[in-house]
């Protein structure tokens, strides 16, 4: 079984946007001239046949006021696809939060993705906490722990003007899985995209609710470093994800498993990665 946990679907504005930004471009790796050939569903779904991925989670996020539309959006989208999968997505500052949260859960999308400095809100607020309680809160009325997905691209700054305070750092990440026991907190690009590695390592310990997925990280970590995260927080804490469009099964599925043996992982710990995980996490 193989689980994509990190998808995305793009429009071609956003990847003509992401792919004038020349220096990001290089510094992610991110393979932009192609990624325009990957912004349809009938895209996503021949790639995952082709590569034997049995499901693709899609992650939205939108502003306060287009949360519903867009979790809308990515259930027609997905609806009828028996591969195709997407989370939902929410904002501290929007009006009518906990019925939305219902509504998901009563659909059974397990969770949430949440990308602070594009959504723009600070992490720390308490508009922000009273969110993830009342996900915490629902969670427990329906019987299961829910998922957030954070972004954690700590550039974003730099190369999208984004408030500083809008970052999703792995001190800010550490605080929320501390904070929020009742939460499965996945944090995207294994903790911190172009984050310091030290300040991965010393903030984002171990812990029964935290998980990285792989998104990204091989081609913005050395290599050592990525085997070395894998080693602190074990085969049942990581799951696989490409970062779609940007990246490809044919290059990420080869390249995540040969890191994962490299790490001396066992192929049932290979096979934790690239399914066995993401099918709990997100009730599959």
């Amino acid at each position: 079984m193989i689980i994509d946990a990190h998808c995305h679907m793009f429009t071609p504005k956003l990847v003509r946007n992401v792919a004038s930004k020349t220096q990001m471009v290089a510094e992610l790796c991110l393979d932009t001239e192609n990624a325009y050939r990957r912004l349809s569903a009938h895209s996503l779904e021949a790639a995952a046949a082709l590569h034997n991925v049995d499901a693709c989670i899609l992650l939205p996020t939108a502003y306060a006021q287009r949360v519903k539309d867009e979790n809308n959006f990515f259930m027609r989208f997905t609806n009828g696809s028996n591969r195709i999968k997407t989370l939902a997505t929410l904002h501290p500052s929007m009006t009518d939060m906990e019925p939305e949260i219902h509504r998901i859960f009563s659909l059974g999308i397990r969770g949430f993705k949440l990308s602070s400095f594009t959504q723009r809100f600070d992490l720390e607020s308490p508009e922000t906490i009273k969110m993830l309680r009342a996900v915490e809160r629902a969670g427990l009325i329906f019987g299961w722990k829910p998922v957030v997905v954070f972004d954690t691209f700590v550039a974003a700054d730099i190369y999208f003007g984004a408030n500083p305070m809008y970052l999703t750092t792995p001190k800010k990440l550490a605080q929320i899985v501390d904070r929020h026991k009742g939460l499965r907190i996945i944090a995207a690009h294994m903790g911190g995209l172009t984050a310091d590695f030290q300040d991965i390592v010393s903030s984002l310990k171990p812990c029964e609710n935290l998980y990285l997925d792989t998104s990204n990280a091989a081609h913005t970590l050395r290599e050592e470093e990525f085997i070395s995260l894998l080693r602190i927080h074990g085969p049942d804490h990581i799951l696989f994800g490409t970062d779609w469009p940007w990246f490809h099964y044919r290059g990420e599925i080869p390249l995540i498993r040969s890191l994962l043996f490299k790490a001396g992982w066992t192929k049932k710990h290979v096979d934790m990665v690239f399914g066995a995980n993401a099918s709990d996490v997100f009730g599959l």
